[in-house]
């Protein structure tokens, strides 16, 4: 894997992003006194009330304002060498992808990188949300609902269609034009909304009712750059050479965090290249909102997607 860049702060606790913090919080500290002269003295410019309440109001926005130009641009580089490096290391596996027999399951169990302490801030997995009839019960289902975004996005839908009724009905002072222009939104909303509760209703009908249960040896793989979670899967008792493995891409994480870079799975659900399956590891989901896809090693893009996962340093062996 490549070395990710990191900035040397200037002494103690003076990394740029402090210097940006104190920047903003300059400017708002100019730009409240400014709001509040104004609005209890007025903003003319021909008295010196309004005159000072406009020099605050300038100069602390342009100080805000230029604390959060910078700090934008510094979030977006970074992310745009990453991306830089991203297509490159998928370059070069795309151009020099390993051979077959580099890529049976001894190479890679040998490439599996080892286990990092857990992080505190990582939670264990939380028990699964099911009926007494033993099927999961999606809506109830934290884990399920934080894998696939449905609270952030239902929470953004409900908020973009009260601000439309309110602009729309007058009830706010915002302008019919962008009460309908919320309303749009939560439209759209509403519909990547339906979508996702369609798939987690299918992600919790395959973890308990489907009785399709494979149990496969897995390993943990994740992308050069992004860091997005892969688990590998090969049939137990089979040869595991013989075909090739299945790839599955985790919807989460934070789930990636806490698995052993090995082990053995149950999976529940159909092995086809266009279902979805979950497996269950330590007694939990794993919760994907990817079809699984059985790799053929005789064809040059599979092996060259499982090369980049395996990292730039062994893409170059």
């Amino acid at each position: 894997m490549s070395d990710r860049g990191k900035a040397t702060p200037a002494g103690p606790g003076a990394g740029p992003g402090t210097w940006l913090l104190g920047m903003a919080l300059l400017g708002l500290l100019m730009v409240t006194p400014g709001v509040a002269v104004g609005y209890f003295e007025g903003f003319q410019d021909d008295t010196e009330a309004g005159a000072f309440a406009w020099l605050m109001m300038v100069f602390g926005g342009l100080l805000t304002a230029s604390a959060g130009l910078a700090a934008l641009v510094r979030r977006v580089a970074p992310r745009q060498k990453q991306l830089r490096r991203r297509r490159a290391a998928e370059l070069r596996s795309l151009q020099a992808p390993l051979a077959a027999t580099e890529l049976t399951r001894a190479s890679l169990l040998a490439a599996v990188v080892p286990p990092e302490p857990v992080p505190r801030w990582v939670r264990g997995p939380r028990p699964p949300a099911t009926d007494a009839g033993g099927r999961l019960i999606w809506w109830r289902d934290r884990d399920l609902l934080q894998a696939l975004g449905l609270p952030g996005l239902a929470a953004g839908t409900a908020g973009a269609g009260i601000l439309g009724l309110c602009g729309v009905l007058h009830i706010l002072d915002a302008g019919e034009f962008r009460g309908w222009l919320f309303l749009v939104f939560s439209a759209l909303g509403l519909f990547f909304l339906t979508s996702d509760i369609r798939v987690a209703r299918v992600l919790a009908r395959a973890a308990t009712v489907d009785g399709h249960v494979h149990e496969m040896n897995w390993l943990l793989l994740h992308e050069p750059e992004d860091g997005e979670a892969y688990l590998v899967l090969h049939p137990v008792g089979d040869d595991p050479d013989a075909a090739g493995p299945w790839l599955l891409r985790l919807a989460d994480k934070e789930q990636a965090l806490r698995l052993a870079p090995t082990g053995v799975a149950e999976v529940h659900g159909r092995l086809e290249s266009v279902t979805l399956v979950v497996p269950w590891i330590d007694g939990a989901p794993v919760w994907t909102r990817s079809a699984v896809k059985m790799l053929d090693l005789t064809n040059e893009a599979d092996r060259a997607r499982l090369t980049y996962l395996l990292g730039t340093d062994t893409a170059d062996r």
